[in-house]
């Protein structure tokens, strides 16, 4: 499906993890938790919940599984455009596309 006004109930309540070895230039690829990826350490992951809580998954000290949680909210007027607010930090990304097993994102630049 691509992005549209209704995208957002697809991506949200899905844990999404980062397939660095699909990206291409600025789009960021996720797939869904327990898609066989290849070994990496350090996979990063996100959830959107569908209340508006943000969780950033990724490796924390020893390497192992961390998670930092925060709030996103969608743009009212262009609701593929999101902004999350984790640990005093704002990420700003548009989703661009989103099936059964791939989520793309492109995110905006500091």
């Amino acid at each position: 499906m691509t992005a549209g006004a209704d995208v957002l109930q697809d991506v949200t309540e899905r844990v999404w993890m980062r397939s660095r070895e699909e990206e291409r230039g600025p789009v960021r690829v996720y797939r869904p938790e327990g898609y066989p990826f290849p070994p990496m350490r350090g996979r990063e992951g996100l959830v959107l919940h569908a209340d508006g809580g943000f969780e950033y998954l990724g490796p924390s000290r020893g390497d192992r599984p961390g998670k930092d949680s925060g709030a996103w909210r969608s743009d009212p007027s262009e609701p593929t455009r999101i902004t999350a607010e984790i640990g005093g930090q704002k990420i700003e990304f548009r989703i661009l596309e989103v099936t059964g097993d791939v989520l793309r994102l492109e995110w905006s630049r500091p």
